[in-house]
């Protein structure tokens, strides 16, 4: 594939996700569709050609170049601070109301489950909603089935306690159905700020995803979120490697930046 056909099908990925990928990213991407073209039967036919036909492959392409490495609990010292802060506040603020969740880059799920059995361990009762644009991700997360690399050593360490009862002897994750019928998943594409998003959310993680967004839709997107979903005193997370690519130019200015030790976050005020 030359450079040209190249660039324009990262232009159909960057149009459809508003991602704009890294040149390792962009190499990931080319390696699948040179395995791609030797699976399926392109009639003759350029491969962004054939994608511009087939909505189908499309989705297979497009889930293929938002797939991103998750695991349970990670960035352990952001829950170190829902447990001993923020879900102790929200368990006082709703009383017997449920404290909703959304996990608004959610990837297989090993996020949101993560943020279920936190609160789980202090009593409280959540709503949690788990979205991506990723089908195949989703579809991951539904089942509940995870390999041991979805558990780390070190990162997450601290609360990976809450996963024992779920773990195999191989160390592989499987929840059982009454708790995957806890999250409620949602295929939303968050460039495309037309989209629903959940309503009256009070914490909403959204991490490594600001990193591939220009400027301008990092803008819109937090304008949505803080405007439609999260409520009033409600909180945002980002992955801490995405906190410089959020400053006073992108941030809505009902959104304030918050430091409690080494952790920042967001929140709504």
């Amino acid at each position: 594939m030359d450079e040209k056909e190249f660039s324009e099908i990262i232009a159909l990925i960057s149009q459809q996700t508003g991602i704009i990928p890294r040149e390792s990213h962009r190499a990931g991407i080319m390696n699948f569709i040179e395995k791609r073209k030797k699976e399926i039967s392109l009639n003759g036919l350029p491969y962004s050609a054939y994608l511009r036909l087939n909505k189908g492959e499309m989705n297979i392409l497009l889930n293929a170049a938002t797939v991103n490495e998750t695991y349970f609990f990670r960035e352990e010292s952001q829950f170190s601070l829902l447990k001993d802060k923020i879900f102790p506040e929200f368990r006082a603020k709703l009383g017997s109301k449920p404290l909703r969740i959304w996990s608004a880059a959610s990837s297989s799920g090993e996020e949101i489950y993560s943020l279920y059995l936190l609160a789980q361990s202090l009593s409280i009762k959540t709503e949690c909603v788990a979205s991506d644009i990723n089908t195949a991700v989703l579809e991951k997360c539904a089942k509940g089935e995870y390999t041991p690399n979805s558990v780390k050593s070190v990162d997450g360490a601290k609360f990976q306690h809450l996963l024992a009862k779920y773990q195999k002897t191989d160390k592989s994750v499987v929840f059982p159905e009454e708790i995957c019928n806890q999250i409620e998943r949602r295929q939303i594409n968050l460039s495309f700020v037309a989209e629903s998003f959940p309503r009256n959310v009070n914490l909403i993680f959204i991490r490594n995803v600001f990193i591939y967004f220009t400027v301008e839709l990092r803008r819109q997107i937090l304008k949505k979120i803080v405007d439609e979903s999260l409520t009033d005193g409600g909180y945002l997370f980002v992955s801490m490697s995405e906190l410089p690519a959020l400053d006073s130019s992108v941030l809505p200015k009902n959104l304030e930046k918050v430091c409690d030790g080494k952790v920042f976050y967001f929140k709504k005020i």
